[in-house]
């Protein structure tokens, strides 16, 4: 029986998220798995000596890997996921993978003009952003429902040229203009009074958590030649060792930052808007997913996310997300 993976990588929090979604998305198709676990790596090794750290693909077939990457990775989803599928999938990359893992937002018109095939070619792209110019939005050309420096677009509706962008890190080999410049790297601490002196923000941190559950790990991704911090992010799960929880506080992101409706892959048609919470430190947006929720707030112009996949209960979220206490800088 063929097995198959995306690769994605589980020390930051943001992919493994992202990651969750084309799971979700793919209908039971496709699991994902992290590139740190070594069994994982060791397969990488046999099939594809001299690996690069970037997204692929894992096939298992018995006693046969294959590892597709580039090109042929999106090729592939797209024959096996279908076309509306993998329009889904490029949808999440849009919507997730742009602000918080470097997608170049210069070729967000791609999912409007290309169709499925093109959109997935943001998949390859995760780690390469080239920030543009915004330019003011003008009243006919606005769309969607700017709330709490949100902007809830409905489904399916592309990227306005007006919102602002801004750079993120790339984090895997990457070449071409400003790439040195946005090169960045995730470092990782064992408590999270590590990352105080090292912010200008504050965190959120859970003061209730749910039983056997203790702090993974803290970490901050960061661009290495300037030294500015990207975003900070806290894992939470049990002896597992999962992330299970995550709370992410990001000070560079879209302005205002998108936000388009989730699918479930039973209902493919069915968009699921996000919903609008005041449980949140600042009013903010509720977005369910295959596991859990996904939380976002904005405060102080810095944005944060809540993922949680270890309770399928609204109000084991709400519970929690009452407990954050805010962490000053």
């Amino acid at each position: 029986m063929k097995r198959r993976w995306l690769l994605y990588d589980s020390g930051c929090s943001a992919c493994a998220a992202l990651a969750r979604e084309v799971e979700a998305l793919s209908g039971g198709r496709l699991g994902v798995r992290s590139l740190r676990e070594p069994e994982v790596q060791a397969l990488l090794n046999r099939a594809r000596p001299g690996w690069r750290w970037e997204p692929m693909l894992l096939e298992v077939d018995g006693e046969q890997v294959r590892v597709y990457a580039g090109l042929a990775m999106r090729m592939w989803l797209l024959r096996v996921l279908g076309p509306v599928r993998a329009w889904r999938v490029a949808q999440a990359v849009a919507r997730l993978g742009g602000p918080v893992l470097g997608v170049d937002w210069g070729r967000r018109r791609l999912l409007q003009q290309g169709g499925a095939l093109a959109g997935l070619v943001l998949l390859g792209r995760w780690f390469l952003f080239r920030s543009q110019p915004a330019s003011a939005a003008s009243s006919s050309e606005l769309e969607g429902e700017v709330w709490e420096g949100f902007l809830l677009l409905p489904a399916g509706a592309p990227l306005p040229a007006w919102v602002q962008c801004a750079p993120a890190p790339i984090l895997g080999e990457a070449e071409g203009p400003g790439a040195e410049d946005l090169r960045g790297e995730t470092r990782a601490y064992e408590r999270w009074e590590d990352l105080r002196p090292l912010l200008q923000f504050p965190l959120y941190v859970p003061s209730i958590l749910p039983p056997g559950f203790q702090l993974l790990g803290a970490y901050l991704t960061v661009f290495r030649k300037s030294g500015e911090v990207f975003s900070a992010s806290l894992a939470f799960g049990d002896a597992r060792g999962e992330p299970l929880i995550q709370v992410i506080a990001q000070p560079i992101y879209p302005k205002p930052y998108p936000v388009w409706p989730v699918y479930f892959p039973w209902a493919p048609e069915t968009p699921i808007p996000p919903e609008k919470v005041f449980f949140t430190p600042t009013p903010g947006l509720l977005l369910p997913s295959l596991r859990g929720y996904n939380t976002l707030w904005i405060a102080d112009g810095v944005l944060y996310l809540l993922i949680t996949v270890h309770d399928r209960r609204r109000e084991g979220i709400v519970q929690l997300a009452q407990s954050l206490q805010r962490v000053p800088k």
